[in-house]
């Protein structure tokens, strides 16, 4: 009797939220894509397919709801995990995997960005196949200005030192392998000398021309607006950051406006609708025009265009295109009558973005975009937001102000809840004044910014682009101020260590429940959620952190981090003072239980249960030293060497990859345990990878 009332009162609850299940369709697919990324092991991935066609067969046990949300559910987790095998069998490239020292590269440019302020470029190369090896794309930096003739489409030959992609800088971390796999890049490198002009670009309408245009708009902007304004400028039209300088970008992180320095959602939503509301004013003064169709339509046909060139303007940057097929979704529901900001269209624009770029998935741009346009429309469609944004027949215009005041406070605040959490635990670090930060800066910058930067590109197209610059660049300053102002507060930036996985997904899946249902059902995500977020804060951060090659080892002892060598300005040495919330400190050296002189440094690191760290810069260890150590690092091999625990030779870390490593409990981490026989893994063999059905397939790697 009481199972029989228990699955009754279960069937209610399910009943209660029939129409929303299909929110959960993209949820379910992307969360096959996501079981293919995370399981390691193909007997893993293989298992997970198994038993997600065997929820879809046990679904067919059941009638009504249950049944189709259980075999829906089951094929639609087999389809993501299917999804994203086919993606990386479709991407697969010849990639490097030896060293190749000042080494001609002849071929096509495809991309020039400039980096660090504008003190590096990096271009993206189509180098030219030979009678060994295909036609790869590879990535190379050069110091200082690129010269006039650097632009996609000519053909260059450059001297340049070229080397494999490095990996993760630390296990469970941002993996530039994975992202080089599905860029189809083959290598990176450093260029040892200028290049050299071998052809121009073809003219004629395509890629090359629209990069000119890009660059040529690029130049216009930093002439006549200049300065770190002109930068901000550039960034905002064309998508290049590499100009800005890196202390502004970092002021814009702290205070919650690095989004804005990124072409993606919030820009091509202020292009498509200025495009829709001006196009839909000046439509309606032709009668003609306006008595035979519908101007709204129009509109928004001609918002969606806009929108899309705006895409390819800035370089169709995955956030960018993800935000371009958003906004002709939105078209779609205009032209049909539907209503264009509900939770079904963002789910159908989820699929369609997994379906093509299963990979988007793992990008924290679209776990981030998509969040807050769901928090958005949760907000609209509540009470709350039903009262904001409803227009009353007769209005006084304090209460118009006020009511639009509380609905800019309220959706900053909604999209800094959902919106923190997720870029803590990307990038363990998010601004604390964002909600009032954006409450200036988002208003200013679609309302003011934007429409002047069209004008003033506008005027430049006529030559009178000096009419309007000035103004521009005050106005950018104005932005830039804030940011600056924001992030000099008290405790602006608020740092917490590694989130590990399991606690992100217990985090978002409990999110998800709360979110996407509004019966008595979601309130069962509530546990999920406060449990992912115990986990978070509870997990212990890494004691010690080692680096792929042996060379950097970091302790992490009385709130700091303390590393063998310098660079405590160094990406890697920023990277895990992030990761591990701990900033840079000092040397081992200076540790009190620390020894060092020009061989290495013995350390005891953690506090319940000690490790005997033995770390070598140069030459061998002696076999005495070796068995007093817990640890041994070394850039050299170790073969006479014999700790007690774990010996880290250079051998050992080519398979591994960066290591972390838990002393009280006596565990390690490491980049191959997180990517085991994935492509991009270090523990695959070059030119090989494993597939879904326990086949090797051979990819190829360059040989010269």
């Amino acid at each position: 009797m009481q199972a029989a009332h228990t699955r009754q009162w279960l069937s209610g609850l399910i009943l209660a939220e029939q129409g929303r299940w299909v929110l959960f369709t993209p949820v379910a697919f992307g969360g096959g894509i996501a079981l293919w990324f995370l399981l390691p092991w193909v007997e893993q991935r293989q298992a997970a397919l198994v038993g997600a066609m065997a929820l879809a067969v046990f679904g067919l046990a059941y009638d009504g709801l249950l049944r189709r949300i259980l075999l829906c559910g089951g094929l639609l987790l087999a389809a993501g995990l299917l999804t994203a095998e086919w993606r990386s069998i479709r991407v697969a490239a010849p990639t490097l995997n030896h060293w190749l020292t000042r080494a001609p590269v002849t071929g096509t440019v495809e991309q020039v960005e400039r980096r660090a302020g504008g003190d590096r470029t990096r271009i993206l190369l189509r180098r030219d196949a030979s009678d060994i090896d295909p036609s790869v794309r590879v990535r190379i930096s050069m110091a200082g200005e690129p010269p006039e003739f650097l632009r996609p489409g000519v053909r260059i030959t450059i001297p340049a030192t070229l080397m494999p992609v490095g990996g993760p800088l630390l296990p469970g971390g941002y993996d530039p392998r994975r992202r080089a796999w599905f860029e189809g890049l083959a290598a990176t490198g450093r260029a040892t000398g200028p290049p050299q002009l071998l052809a121009p670009a073809e003219p004629g309408i395509g890629g090359a021309w629209l990069a000119g245009w890009r660059g040529d708009i690029a130049t216009f902007l930093e002439t006549h607006v200049g300065g770190d304004a002109g930068a901000v400028a550039v960034a905002l039209t064309v998508g290049e950051q590499g100009q800005v300088d890196p202390d502004l970008i970092e002021a814009m992180r702290v205070s919650g406006l690095a989004h804005l320095l990124t072409v993606s959602g919030f820009h091509i939503a202020v292009v498509v609708g200025g495009v829709m509301l001006v196009g839909r004013r000046l439509l309606a003064l032709w009668p003609w025009l306006a008595l035979r169709v519908s101007v709204r339509n129009v509109a928004a046909i001609l918002g969606g265009v806009a929108g899309t060139f705006y895409v390819l303007l800035s370089g169709a940057d995955v956030p960018a295109v993800r935000a371009g097929i958003m906004a002709w979704v939105v078209v779609a529901a205009l032209l049909m009558g539907r209503d264009p900001l509900s939770l079904r269209l963002l789910a159908f624009a989820a699929c369609v973005i997994l379906a093509f770029r299963p990979e988007s998935l793992m990008n924290p741009g679209f776990q981030l975009s998509f969040a807050a346009v769901a928090a958005l429309i949760r907000l609209g469609e509540s009470r709350v937001g039903k009262w904001m944004f409803r227009r009353p027949v007769q209005e006084s215009w304090w209460h118009w102000c006020g009511r639009h005041l509380a609905a800019l406070l309220l959706t900053g605040l909604a999209a800094e809840l959902v919106l923190s959490p997720i870029a803590l635990s990307h990038f363990g670090r998010a601004g604390v004044y964002g909600v009032f930060a954006n409450l200036l800066a988002i208003p200013w910058t679609g309302f003011v910014i934007m429409p002047l930067l069209a004008l003033t590109l506008a005027l430049g197209a006529i030559g009178l682009g000096g009419l309007s610059a000035p103004l521009m660049a005050w106005t950018i300053d104005g932005l830039n101020g804030i940011a600056t102002e924001v992030a000099a507060w008290p405790g602006a930036s608020l740092a917490v260590p590694t989130v590990p996985l399991h606690a992100y997904a217990l985090g978002v899946t409990g999110a998800l429940i709360l979110g996407l249902f509004v019966g008595r059902l979601r309130w069962l995500g509530a546990p999920l959620l406060l449990t992912g977020i115990g986990l978070a804060l509870w997990w212990p951060r890494p004691d010690m952190l080692i680096g792929a090659d042996g060379r950097q080892v970091a302790v992490v002892s009385d709130g700091g981090l303390y590393t063998l060598r310098g660079h405590r300005g160094g990406f890697a040495v920023r990277s895990w003072a992030e990761a591990a919330a701990a900033p840079p400190a000092g040397r081992i050296g200076d540790l009190s239980t620390a020894r060092c002189n020009d061989y290495g440094c013995v350390a005891t690191v953690g506090a319940r249960r000690p490790l005997h760290l033995l770390a070598l810069t140069e030459g061998r260890p002696t076999p005495d030293s070796c068995l007093g150590a817990d640890i041994v690092v070394s850039v050299a091999g170790l073969a006479d060497c014999t700790p007690r625990w774990l010996k880290l030779d250079r051998a050992t870390l080519v398979r591994l990859g960066a290591v972390a490593i838990h002393a009280d409990s006596r565990r390690f981490d490491s980049v191959a345990a997180h990517a085991g026989d994935h492509p991009w893994s270090p523990v695959m063999p070059p030119g090989q990878q494993m597939l879904l059905t326990g086949r090797i397939r051979w990819t190829g790697v360059l040989a010269e």
